[in-house]
C-alpha cells in the first residue's frame, strides 16, 4: 500500500518522450456498520462472541465492497469517490487500453490483443481478472480452438488474515485467471475482463495497479467507532461502525488493459 498524495490527476500515459508527472488518486471511504442491544449482553454470557463475529463479517463486507468497486464506474461525478479500473483505463490515451468485444463472447484473438496491450515497461500482464461467467467463457474460447488454458500455481496472501495460501489456476500466457464474482455481469449477460500488471515489477520499477490507503492504515486498513443510542425508554444499544479509506491507483497508463461488452 502507499501513502495517497492528492486527487484526480488521470495515470500516466506510456509510449512519450515527455517526462512523467506527478499522479495522485482520490481516496474515497466504504463504510457499513452494526447494532448491539444492551439486553443481549445482559442475557447472554456469548456477547463478545456476537461482536467478534459481527466485526469479522463487517470487515469481509467492506472488502467485498472494495472489489465491487473495481468495476463500478464513477464517472468522475461522485465527490470523495475513487475510479474503479474501468474509469482509470478510460483517462488513458483516451480509453485506447478498452477493447471492445461488441456484445459477443471472447475469441483467443481478442484475448491475446487486449494482453498484449500491457506492456508496461517491457512488463507483461501478470494478472486476469473476471467473473466465473467470464473465466468459463475464456475456457470455453480455448476449447472451441481444441486447446486448453495453461495452468500455474499461485501463492496469495488473504487480506483480512494475512496467511498465505497457495493453489493452481487457469491461465492466460502464464497470467493466472482471478475469479472476482463482484464484476457485475448486466442484464444483456455483458461483462468485462481485466488484464494488468498488479503490484510492482521490482527488477524493472515498473508500478503497476495497487490498492491504496492513507499511510497510518497501511498494516490495518480498517477503522472501528462506537456510539451507544437509545433502544426503548430504559435501554440502551451501541452501533458499531467500521470505514475503510481506500482507492485503486496506477503508475503507468499500460498496466492495465481490458475487454468490455464480453457476453457470457
Amino acid at each position: 500500500m502507499a501513502q495517497v498524495l492528492g486527487d484526480n490527476t488521470p495515470a500516466i500515459a506510456d509510449k512519450t518522450a515527455d517526462a512523467d508527472t506527478s499522479v495522485t488518486f482520490t481516496v474515497g471511504e466504504l463504510a457499513t456498520s452494526y447494532l448491539l442491544d444492551y439486553t443481549a449482553k445482559d442475557r447472554f454470557s456469548s456477547y463478545q462472541s456476537i461482536d467478534n463475529v459481527e466485526s469479522v463479517l463487517a470487515c469481509k463486507r467492506l472488502m467485498y465492497m472494495y472489489f465491487r468497486k473495481l468495476d463500478l464506474v464513477n464517472g468522475n461525478t461522485l465527490s470523495g469517490d475513487f475510479d474503479s479500473l474501468f474509469d482509470i483505463a478510460g483517462d488513458v490515451n483516451s480509453g485506447s487500453q478498452i477493447i471492445d468485444m461488441s456484445s459477443a463472447a471472447p475469441t483467443l484473438a481478442k484475448l491475446q490483443e487486449t494482453y498484449h496491450l500491457v506492456v508496461a515497461g517491457g512488463a507483461e500482464a501478470n494478472c486476469i481478472m473476471c467473473n466465473s461467467r467470464a473465466s468459463r467463457a475464456i475456457i470455453a474460447a480455448y476449447n472451441a480452438a481444441g486447446l486448453h488454458p495453461n495452468r500455474v500455481e499461485m501463492e496469495w496472501v488473504d487480506p483480512l488474515t494475512g496467511g498465505k495460501k497457495r493453489q493452481w489456476m487457469n491461465a492466460i500466457n502464464g497470467a493466472p485467471i482471478l475469479i472476482n464474482d463482484m464484476i457485475e455481469t448486466d442484464g444483456s449477460n455483458l461483462t468485462r475482463i481485466y488484464m494488468m500488471v498488479v503490484g510492482e515489477v521490482c527488477d524493472r520499477q515498473i508500478h503497476g495497479v495497487t490498492g491504496i490507503v492513507p499511510k497510518d492504515l497501511e498494516n490495518k486498513y480498517f477503522i472501528r467507532r462506537e456510539a451507544h443510542e437509545p433502544s426503548g425508554a430504559t435501554t440502551s444499544q451501541t452501533r458499531v461502525t467500521y470505514t475503510f479509506p481506500v482507492a485503486t491507483a496506477m503508475g503507468t497508463g499500460s498496466a492495465l488493459a481490458i475487454l468490455k461488452n464480453v457476453v457470457v
